[in-house]
């Protein structure tokens, strides 16, 4: 499990958590939330990158600042964070911005197991503003989260019509057209819209939720010979390791560059013929390339990476934006009951302030706790059933004057002080006012 520390960062004064399948962290606008979040993310990215790059990484300090939007005047000499996983260690103190000092361990008996990172920030409508296919200023997680809509709606197009689950928000699907780059939504009456014109709500929530099923499982789909991005360069990568390392895995290596040099070959005589390939000949490119993914990961795993992506990381900020309560609640049931289906570890990090979604959390980890004393066929009268889950997988925190406080009972369930707490604080001006109401009746 990974634990982190962060001290005088922003609105944050002293904090500390582990990460846990679900983590949540309440609080008011300002608060902090969405600092920790960041750091959370840029940690987990640093820390795959640091394994997997051949390549010097950038300045730790100017990247956090960079890409997730943060100003300098965050951070003072007292600035610390620490990020402990299975593999990686990471300190930055504010007193040396220059520096960052990172250890990692990773190797046959410790594999670093690859995970998907994606950052769903708050302005996550951006994708309805005309041409934003084109915008590509800047390094941020603004831009980040762009392009991974754009590589989602791509298993979209045309007639691949994605129904968005949140039946609340009406019998809507969702389709991308490639050449006129629109987004298109079909209405319960089989009318269609864009998705620019539509309402807040969809704007909002259908760009998170076509991502969210993107990151959960478009990508497992089809495997794929490692982007650079993953693994700059392997044979770099192994002139960091002892000779008699590199004599280990050089039958692989040079099996690797032979199959590559058939690829190559083949791929030569296609383009002089003009033609795509007879069907031998795509056979063996098939094979040739399957070969190339086995090599990499026998490699990989030698090094002690398991360099595919093995699970999805996925931030969110504010999943609640522009959505009534009932939809809070669906969209919850959604995202949870996605990752129950899931055979993979996913994790997921949630930033709010909206009681809903604390409610519905609340009943998906209550129906967790006691699914087995209820009869299988009631089981599915509950909207929740599919996302219910053990509350030990949950964490949910309030931050309050730049502290963490766990706001869950030792079974795991929402303290029942804080859930009234929300409510008298919510009715306790009416109730008030109710004093002086005279009826006339």
């Amino acid at each position: 499990m990974t634990h982190i520390v962060i001290k005088n960062v922003g609105p944050i004064k002293n904090v500390e958590f582990d990460l846990n399948k679900i983590n949540v962290f309440m609080g008011p606008q300002s608060s902090g939330k969405s600092t920790i979040a960041k750091i959370i993310s840029y940690c987990s990215w640093y820390e795959k990158n640091y394994i997997l790059s051949a390549k010097p990484l950038k300045n730790f300090y100017d990247e956090l600042l960079e890409f997730h939007n943060l100003e300098d005047a965050y951070f003072s000499n007292e600035s610390y964070i620490e990020y402990n996983s299975r593999n990686c260690h990471i300190v930055f103190c504010g007193s040396d911005k220059g520096n960052v000092k990172i250890e990692a361990t990773f190797d046959a008996d410790n594999v670093f197991k690859n995970e998907k990172i994606e950052y769903i920030p708050a302005e996550r409508n951006i994708v309805a503003i005309p041409g934003i296919g084109e915008y590509n200023k800047g390094h941020n997680n603004i831009l980040g989260f762009l392009y991974e809509w754009f590589d989602a709606k791509r298993e979209k197009k045309n007639a691949t019509k994605f129904a968005l689950p949140l039946k609340s928000l009406g019998d809507i699907s969702y389709y991308y057209t490639q050449e006129d780059d629109a987004d298109h939504l079909v209405l319960s009456d089989g009318k269609e819209i864009r998705l620019q014109h539509s309402s807040s709500g969809l704007i909002s929530t259908t760009p998170l939720i076509v991502v969210f099923d993107h990151i959960i499982n478009g990508i497992y789909l089809k495997k794929r010979i490692k982007s650079p991005f993953e693994i700059v360069n392997l044979i770099a990568k192994l002139d960091s390791y002892d000779d008699d390392a590199k004599k280990r895995f050089q039958n692989l290596l040079n099996k690797m560059g032979e199959n590559q040099a058939l690829i190559n070959n083949l791929k030569e005589k296609m383009e002089k013929l003009a033609i795509n390939g007879d069907a031998t000949t795509m056979k063996s490119l098939e094979e040739l390339e399957k070969s190339i993914r086995h090599l990499q990961r026998d490699i990989s795993n030698e090094m002690g990476i398991d360099a595919d992506y093995n699970y999805s990381k996925v931030i969110i900020e504010e999943p609640e934006s522009n959505l009534f309560p009932n939809t809070q609640q669906e969209l919850v049931y959604y995202m949870l009951s996605t990752l129950n289906n899931s055979s993979r570890e996913h994790q997921l990090v949630l930033t709010t302030h909206s009681p809903y979604i604390l409610f519905s959390l609340n009943n998906c980890m209550m129906g967790g706790l006691v699914k087995d004393n209820i009869p299988e066929e009631e089981q599915k009268t509950f909207d929740s059933c599919q996302a219910w889950i053990d509350p030990k997988k949950v964490s949910i925190y309030e931050i309050h004057e730049g502290s963490l406080k766990s706001i869950q009972d030792e079974d795991g369930i929402i303290e029942d002080n804080y859930l009234n707490k929300a409510y008298k604080e919510n009715s306790a001006e009416y109730l008030s006012l109710l004093n002086y109401f005279e009826d006339e009746e």
